[in-house]
């Protein structure tokens, strides 16, 4: 085969794309084949006498070895910096000139010559790996034309374990064709789906559902990561969204790869620690009660802030209250203070929204609104506020309520 040879996409793609790698199978190919496409997506696929050897999306590796390393192994104490520093001291040489792609698989080699990792372990994350890059190389090459260049390497040692090319092909096949029969063959499980319209959510699911998609769809993982996160099925969790992400109340992006470890870093989390940098306390005490505004004044923000802070508790305000169920859910405040009339979605509304979540149900809400109205008041109650106040803000109402429903701080 001649050196960086390359290949175009014809009439029928995916067969097309399950041809070029059939040939490397037949043929007994050994080195690597580099696939892209016009967007930038890149694959690498290694092959030894015409079985894979390893597979990686060039995109976002890190994600990779770390979903394979958490859906496989039991042993949490290997992480993605154990790898690293395993394949700097490994005992097996792979590729020569050996490339920098090569250095997940040979710690993980270097951890099952320790016996630190079962080589049945290892075959089974090689395995996915290639399933995936496969079942991307399909779902591509739909839309974009694919670019196949291979590379002829020779091997130092033969590698210790390889997976059968023609079983993977099969497999992926049967799981292109279920994810196509759904209609999902235009969402990438690599992306990273996004709540944009929370209240629409809210409305078009129950109180139950629309609290458990907050928690897992944060933004930060991709739908492989939430199908393992939630230990559910990858086609079954899409085709639950998929008439959110069709409306556009759920948006699907990109995210990018995770931070390369470095030895002895905590860099990566693992399934217990998706936490956001707000989540995370300081290194001294803080107070206990957290009181949350949802204004969409700016100034009147400003105003709350000051007398809540100087009180000793901690605040924070949402101007846009199409976010605001989200944020309370993530932050679960202690008290509320919600404008009554604001763009969008009004403060009635999202009082209703907030008694109909149980984590919520008895947080204390306080009104805040520049009308001074029986009916106002009394709307205010049937929904489910604990107070009603009225504007201009005047500091000593808002720490009487303070006092009132939250008491005193925690002692720093």
């Amino acid at each position: 085969m001649n050196n960086d040879l390359q290949y175009s996409m014809a009439v029928e793609p995916q067969r097309n794309s399950i041809g070029r790698l059939q040939y490397m199978s037949w043929g007994e190919f050994t080195g690597t084949v580099d696939i892209t496409v016009a967007s930038g997506q890149a694959w690498e696929i290694v092959f030894y006498q015409g079985q894979i050897v390893w597979s990686l999306d060039l995109a976002q590796p890190n994600r990779l070895w770390q979903r394979l390393l958490r859906t496989h192994l039991d042993n949490a104490s290997v992480r993605l910096e154990l790898l690293v520093e395993s394949a700097n001291c490994q005992a097996w040489v792979g590729l020569e000139p050996r490339r920098k792609t090569s250095g997940y698989y040979e710690g993980a080699i270097s951890l099952v010559e320790s016996g630190k990792i079962d080589a049945s372990q290892l075959t089974a994350m090689l395995t996915t790996a290639a399933q995936e890059t496969i079942f991307d190389l399909l779902q591509y090459s739909q839309g974009q034309k694919l670019t196949f260049r291979s590379q002829p390497d020779l091997f130092v040692n033969r590698p210790p374990i390889v997976v059968n090319t023609e079983e993977i092909i099969d497999r992926v096949e049967v799981m292109w064709q279920e994810w196509h029969m759904q209609k999902l063959g235009n969402i990438s499980p690599n992306k990273t789906p996004i709540i944009k319209h929370p209240v629409q959510l809210y409305r078009q699911t129950t109180p139950i559902i629309y609290q458990n998609l907050v928690q897992v769809i944060t933004g930060t993982r991709t739908l492989r990561e939430i199908a393992l996160e939630i230990n559910e099925d990858l086609l079954l969790l899409t085709r639950s969204l998929t008439r959110y992400i069709q409306t556009g109340i759920i948006e699907l992006t990109d995210l990018p790869d995770l931070i390369s470890p470095k030895i002895g870093s905590k860099l990566l989390p693992d399934s217990k620690q998706y936490r956001s940098i707000e989540s995370i306390p300081p290194a001294r005490s803080i107070p206990s009660k957290l009181v949350i505004c949802i204004d969409d004044s700016p100034q009147i923000c400003e105003v709350m802030r000051s007398i809540v802070t100087d009180a000793g508790y901690r605040f924070i305000s949402i101007q846009d209250a199409t976010q605001a169920l989200p944020r309370l859910l993530e932050n679960k405040p202690d008290l509320i203070f919600l404008d009554l009339i604001m763009p969008k979605v009004n403060g009635y509304e999202i009082c209703g929204q907030i008694r109909r979540i149980s984590s919520l149900a008895q947080t204390p809400i306080i009104i805040l609104t520049g009308k001074e109205g029986l009916l106002d008041r009394l709307r205010s109650k049937v929904v489910g506020a604990s107070e009603f106040i009225c504007k201009p803000i005047n500091k000593d109402t808002i720490d009487t309520s303070l006092d009132k429903y939250i008491g005193v701080v925690s002692s720093e």
